[in-house]
């Protein structure tokens, strides 16, 4: 498990001791008692700053990085950057390089509905239609689900015959559809 941002809270466990006069344990309480609960160890290094104050100038620790003892082996690094912080910005940056290893996935072929042809489809599919037994009144939930499972088999059949397939690169945008090209 791993917790990281601006929680807000000044603490000895985090804050230099110059700016003791932050601490407040009545507001930093309840994430002490978290991190405790929850077997949390702070990751990012005594010491460390992570935010100026651009009214006073004062460096301060307000954002922090807690995670659980089975992420140590894969952490690589928990830093911060001061000199990434932007213009105007009180908050640096803090770096955080996990070695976890992606599994590979190989995804199967999706049909691409956005392309498929409507006019097609339905004109394959009333005759696919066509070839089943005609309607009757069901007398059993056994012929009901027959029944259902032959109109089915006939939908997806007419879909692998019209639907192109298509399989997406990581960076595809699902919701993107040719229309939005088109614009």
């Amino acid at each position: 498990m791993l917790w990281l941002g601006d929680f807000n809270r000044h603490h000895l466990l985090w804050e230099e001791t110059r700016n003791r006069h932050l601490y407040n344990y009545t507001t930093a309480q309840p994430l002490i008692d978290l991190i405790a609960d929850y077997g949390m160890l702070q990751l990012l290094p005594l010491g460390l700053p992570t935010l100026q104050s651009l009214s006073m100038d004062n460096w301060t620790r307000p954002d922090n990085v807690f995670g659980t003892e089975q992420l140590l082996d894969v952490i690589l690094t928990c830093t911060t950057a001061p000199e990434l912080k932007g213009l105007k910005t009180d908050h640096v940056p803090i770096l955080l390089t996990l070695a976890l290893e992606m599994p590979q996935i190989n995804e199967e072929p999706r049909r691409n509905w956005h392309e498929m042809d409507w006019e097609k489809f339905n004109t394959t599919l009333r005759e696919t239609l066509t070839l089943l037994p005609p309607p009757q009144p069901l007398a059993s939930d056994t012929e009901f689900q027959e029944s259902a499972n032959r109109i089915t088999q006939a939908i997806l059949d007419v879909a692998d015959q019209c639907v192109p397939h298509t399989k997406p690169c990581p960076h595809t945008r699902r919701w993107w559809t040719k229309c939005l090209t088109d614009l």
